[in-house]
């Protein structure tokens, strides 16, 4: 019987340096933070932030320079490959996106996970701000 016992807690253990069930870790989501940001004024300026979230095993890591900065809204902010952005106005909207590539010597043949975050000038929707 304490054979048996003994036998059972050596695969337990054994169990718990087994680098999770052989699988990579992987990421399957990226969170960007701040998830919005208004634009006080022309020169403000924030930091992004993207948190990866993982599997195999489960993990949530800061992956802020490695993944790829853009901004869809080019006259309302500047963004650096390290998530810093600077209002250049404060009319539009816009979003943020951090773009992970698993293969980022050919991003085409990549799959790729994206985050946004919403990007706004103080004065967006207002009669400053129309044609």
């Amino acid at each position: 019987m304490m054979r048996k016992c003994l036998g059972v807690v050596l695969v337990c253990v054994a169990a718990l340096f087994v680098p999770s069930c052989g699988h990579d870790q992987q990421l399957v989501s990226i969170t960007v933070t701040p998830a919005t940001f208004i634009f006080e004024g022309v020169g403000a300026q924030a930091q992004f932030t993207a948190l990866g979230t993982y599997i195999h095993p489960p993990a949530t890591k800061d992956i802020t320079n490695q993944v790829v900065w853009k901004i869809d809204v080019a006259h309302l902010a500047t963004i650096t490959q390290t998530g810093f952005v600077t209002g250049i106005s404060v009319c539009g909207r816009g979003n943020v996106s951090a773009t992970h590539y698993n293969n980022p010597g050919n991003p085409s043949a990549s799959s790729l996970i994206v985050g946004t975050a919403i990007v706004q000038g103080v004065l967006d929707g207002t009669s400053k701000c129309q044609p």
